[in-house]
Formats: C-alpha cells, sequence, structure tokens
C-alpha cells in the first residue's frame, strides 16, 4: 500500500498524510467546565467507536448471508418494498 504524501512541513521535510494534523484555536474561558467536555468528547468517541464496530458486524453479515438477512423492523411491514428491492439492481427488475 503507498502512502499519500499529502503536506510539507514548515522545514520543508514530506509529512505522510496519516501524520498531518489539523490546527485548532480553543477560546478559553472561566465559566466552561474543560474537564466534562473532555469527558463527553471520549464518551462520544466511545460511542461512535461502538456504532462503526455494529456497522462494520452488519456488513459483514449482509456479505455472507444475503442483504435481507439484517433488515430493519419497519421492513417487516406488509406494505414495505425494502426486502423486494434488495433483489434487484439497482432498485428495478433485471
Amino acid at each position: 500500500k503507498g502512502v499519500d504524501w499529502m503536506a510539507i512541513s514548515e522545514t520543508g521535510s514530506v509529512i505522510p498524510a496519516d501524520r498531518v494534523q489539523e490546527e485548532t484555536t480553543v477560546q478559553l474561558d472561566m465559566f466552561t467546565d474543560y474537564e466534562k467536555l473532555k469527558e463527553e468528547s471520549a464518551a462520544e468517541d466511545d460511542r461512535l467507536t461502538k456504532e462503526h464496530r455494529l456497522q462494520e458486524a452488519i456488513i459483514k453479515m449482509q456479505k455472507r448471508f444475503g442483504r435481507n438477512s439484517v433488515i430493519k423492523a419497519v421492513s417487516l411491514d406488509e406494505s414495505s418494498t425494502s426486502m423486494e428491492r434488495n433483489g434487484q439492481i439497482g432498485g428495478h427488475k433485471a
């Protein structure tokens, strides 16, 4: 796998894309609880990581057992067309 060279540092050396950090500026004030914000950010990161792992597991199951193997409950409604459309190409009969 090749490396995406994306940036040149202040000294003129090339930096791999995965090492480039965006610069952010934060205005501090006396009334904000930064520890609480840090904890909330960590909790959100954990939630997103868990959601990402769940989505990856669902995709793996759908690839292995078919697109109708894992569906939303609303797709079980008799008026729902999603299970039928999963068997079509681009939502159209082939």
